[in-house]
């Protein structure tokens, strides 16, 4: 539920993730976008857009948002020349 609401936040400009070191949830790719985008700009209700959003496979994404996580959580391990 707050997944949706976080994700419009983050694209209205807002910096609310600035406190988390790490931060793991869904992809919003552009199917899902275009549902987030029918929820944000009024047009669908939270409820409405979560259930359509259940139908699309979802990927999930990490993003490190700290140079403490960085530090802490990520180890080099090994490189190989293509």
């Amino acid at each position: 539920m707050d997944w949706i609401d976080f994700v419009c936040q983050c694209r209205d400009g807002g910096n609310e993730y600035q406190k988390f070191d790490v931060i793991i949830g869904k992809v919003a790719n552009d199917k899902v976008y275009r549902v987030v985008d029918m929820y944000h700009t009024g047009i669908w209700d939270k409820a409405r857009a979560l259930q359509e959003i259940k139908v699309y496979p979802t990927y999930d994404q990490i993003a490190f948002v700290s140079q403490e996580a960085i530090d802490r959580l990520l180890i080099f391990d090994s490189s190989m020349e293509v």
